[in-house]
């Protein structure tokens, strides 16, 4: 599944909120930073636009700007092999509250991508 990924750098609070209003968006999932970093926002957010999924989030690592959502680690690690060769890896893979495997990086072309496999 491919996903648009946009990036707010410390109002996604407020992105979100619009698009509810505007569009009358289904907000799915909002993970804040921890209590001990308010300052950092969203860390991850998932909304529905006209059926469409977008992930929303406020971290400061460069945004993604395409979200792949797999249904298994090893289908992500064939694509994240081939994509890292001349890229940069900019958020190393780890789990994460949303998914069990997540990696960011952006490709040889400049074009960043997080690869994550879905919840079960």
């Amino acid at each position: 599944m491919l996903v648009p990924h946009l990036y707010f750098n410390g109002k996604s609070e407020e992105a979100i909120s619009q698009y509810v209003k505007a569009f009358g968006a289904e907000v799915k999932q909002v993970i804040r930073h921890s209590d001990g970093e308010p300052e950092k926002g969203v860390l991850h957010a998932e909304i529905f636009i006209h059926g469409q999924r977008i992930m929303v989030n406020d971290n400061n690592l460069g945004p993604p700007d395409l979200v792949i959502i797999y249904d298994n680690k090893d289908d992500l690690m064939h694509s994240y092999n081939i994509m890292k060769e001349g890229g940069e890896v900019t958020a190393p893979m780890i789990e994460m509250d949303y998914s069990p495997c997540v990696v960011a990086l952006r490709d040889r072309f400049g074009v960043g991508w997080c690869l994550m496999v879905g919840q079960a």
